[in-house]
């Protein structure tokens, strides 16, 4: 009989305002896309549940993510820490058209880390159906990437391009770090 292990995990999405973390949580968690802009007051949790099965033992983990929608306006910066408090892994996102907030990204993550320590990370870079990705200079975010050991992907919250498979790269290393810890692996 196989035996499931149930885990809760939360983790944040951070990033510059109106880069896309609300609506990347709605296309994630309930398949839908709205294009109206709502500024993130404070923050949002939503939940959604993943299950991983072990590669050779007869064990399944169903895995909860709490995932911590953070505001994004820098003029609330100091109340980030206290929502970070507790986050496992974490989600750190641009918008494809707005340079600046690749450059962002570093303080975003810089600053995660320092709250809650070396926890896993992927960079998003959303809003990917409004750019020729054959022509994006992506250098600066392959080095911040490089920098925290993340990986990075090109997403588009409205097309739903590889936003499933952004979420379940992080919960697929925070379910491997649960094995290894019991050393399951």
């Amino acid at each position: 009989m196989t035996e499931t292990k149930e885990l809760i995990k939360k983790i944040c999405l951070l990033g510059d305002a109106a880069v896309g973390k609300t609506s990347l949580i709605r296309r994630y968690v309930y398949s839908s896309f709205d294009d109206k802009y709502i500024t993130t007051i404070g923050t949002k949790v939503t939940k959604k549940s993943l299950v991983f099965k072990h590669p050779s033992q007869d064990m399944k983990v169903r895995i909860s993510l709490l995932i911590w929608d953070i505001l994004g306006q820098k003029e609330y910066s100091r109340l980030h820490p206290v929502y970070y408090q507790g986050a496992e892994g974490g989600l750190v996102v641009a918008d494809a058209t707005r340079p600046a907030t690749i450059k962002s990204l570093e303080e975003w993550a810089t600053g995660f880390q320092k709250t809650v320590g070396s926890v896993p990370l992927v960079l998003l870079i959303n809003k990917a159906d409004l750019i020729d990705k054959s022509t994006f200079d992506l250098s600066e975010a392959e080095r911040i990437a490089k920098k925290f050991n993340a990986h990075l992907h090109f997403t588009s919250a409205k097309t739903g391009e590889n936003v499933e498979a952004s979420f379940l790269e992080l919960g697929n290393t925070l379910c491997y770090s649960f094995f290894k810890k019991i050393n399951a692996i």
